[in-house]
């Protein structure tokens, strides 16, 4: 298997570094049109976060069953076709998550 390492989009980073609000998702604005695609997901901050993707600006702040990302923590994700939102919540402070879209693992 030939596994590439992940490339980021230039300028296709987004910075979620307050908790958010209901019905406040932010739009995932340099995500490619069409299908999935790769995601890296680096929480900065100092306290674990969840993170929540969806197709709607009115989704609910991710609860327990969202992506629970460490502090410090880096993971890669394929997002879905119809996942153009993302909403964060800190565990016990306020988050500071970064998302860069690319490609590779």
């Amino acid at each position: 298997m030939n596994l590439q390492p992940f490339r980021p989009t230039p300028f296709g980073t987004i910075r979620l570094n307050a908790n958010t609000g209901a019905g406040a998702a932010t739009p995932l604005s340099s995500l490619p049109h069409g299908g999935g695609c790769q995601v890296r997901l680096w929480n900065r901050g100092t306290v674990p976060a969840r993170i929540e993707f969806g197709n709607k600006a009115t989704m609910a702040v991710p609860d327990t069953t969202s992506m629970a990302l460490p502090a410090g923590a880096v993971e890669i994700r394929t997002v879905q076709p119809g996942e153009r939102f993302a909403a964060v919540l800190g565990d016990g402070g306020a988050p500071d998550v970064e998302i860069t879209v690319g490609s590779g693992f």
